[in-house]
């Protein structure tokens, strides 16, 4: 028969516990400080990835701010608000619906990126381009085809904004494979596949806006080397002081060049009286220089001639900003 131990007995056992270790305050600090890892939310990134990630969007964010300014000619703020890990199930559920999601292919990085843009910044960019002074108040529900298309050309602006922010570590091309505003109509990737989210603020005219850059994390994972704590982005540049990738993005962008051969005023009466025909004599002689301007700034100065059967301008002089108008 089993011998039943006294309170006593019990007592002095649990005594002796305690003076062999037993209830070590050690251990169970060891044991407190063990992180139970979720393997549905994995955290692929470590701090420096995670801050050569942060360096890269930040001059992204920069970038779609002065690119902005350009378009809408008003003042306009960025600012980088955080880098999320996260399942493409939680970034759809934490988007506000509708909103609008650009589909992107930016290959070699990754054959698909959603760019997500809150209704009040598509409202705003649409009211500006409109010719509007300001933007509406009234909340924007529903964004409609027209919106889309004059959206179009801002996501275009920006992805190439982030080709040039990723042009240290990897080169591609932007472009829009769809626009849709229900995320749950398209599943571009996998509900429970990782994904980096870049959510950045935009602020105009007293109003600010939200957008958000998903990229799949395994698309991330493949360039780490290249991500490398604390590398400067000069070490990837050439002797020549230009860098490859740099300048290769820059190839296929256009420009608008315009030949300024002279400037005369005229009343309205005979600016509205004109017909084709009419000739408008210029007060400037025929050899003197003309003004080339990209886009809408005085560049050069140069000759009028011809290029076999064309009508050409050779460029005599490089203008500084202020010379194009005196």
């Amino acid at each position: 028969m089993t011998d039943i131990l006294s309170q006593e007995e019990i007592d002095a056992l649990i005594e002796s516990y305690k003076i062999a270790g037993g209830f070590d305050e050690s251990s169970k600090s060891a044991r407190a400080a063990v992180r139970v890892y979720d393997f549905a939310r994995p955290d692929k990134f470590c701090k420096e990835h995670l801050r050569a990630l942060n360096s890269i969007h930040s001059r992204h964010c920069s970038s779609i701010a002065a690119g902005l300014a350009s378009i809408l000619r008003v003042e306009v703020q960025g600012e980088l608000l955080a880098l999320d890990q996260l399942t493409y199930r939680e970034y759809c559920s934490s988007v506000p619906e509708p909103t609008l999601f650009a589909e992107a292919n930016l290959e070699p990085l990754t054959p698909v990126a959603i760019f997500e843009f809150n209704p009040s910044l598509v409202g705003a960019c649409v009211d500006l381009l409109a010719g509007a002074s300001r933007c509406s108040a009234v909340p924007v529900y529903r964004i409609t085809d027209i919106d889309k298309a004059l959206f179009r050309p801002i996501i275009e602006m920006i992805l190439r904004k982030y080709a040039e922010a990723w042009a240290a570590s990897v080169v591609f091309k932007g472009k829009i494979l769809d626009l849709f505003t229900e995320s749950a109509t398209r599943q571009v990737l996998l509900p429970t596949e990782g994904v980096l989210v870049c959510s950045y603020e935009i602020s105009m005219l007293d109003q600010a806006s939200m957008m958000s850059i998903c990229l799949p994390a395994s698309a991330i994972e493949s360039i780490l080397p290249s991500l490398e704590a604390g590398k400067p982005a000069s070490s990837h540049l050439q002797k020549s002081g230009i860098n490859d990738s740099v300048k290769k993005s820059f190839e296929d962008v256009e420009l608008e060049c315009r030949a300024i051969l002279g400037r005369i005023e005229l009343p309205l009466s005979d600016v509205v009286n004109l017909e084709v025909g009419d000739l408008i004599r210029l007060p400037v002689k025929a050899d003197r220089p003309v003004e080339l301007w990209v886009d809408d700034v005085p560049a050069f100065a140069g000759a009028l001639g011809r290029s076999g059967n064309t009508l050409a301008v050779k460029i005599t002089n490089i203008l500084r900003s202020d010379e194009g108008t005196s």
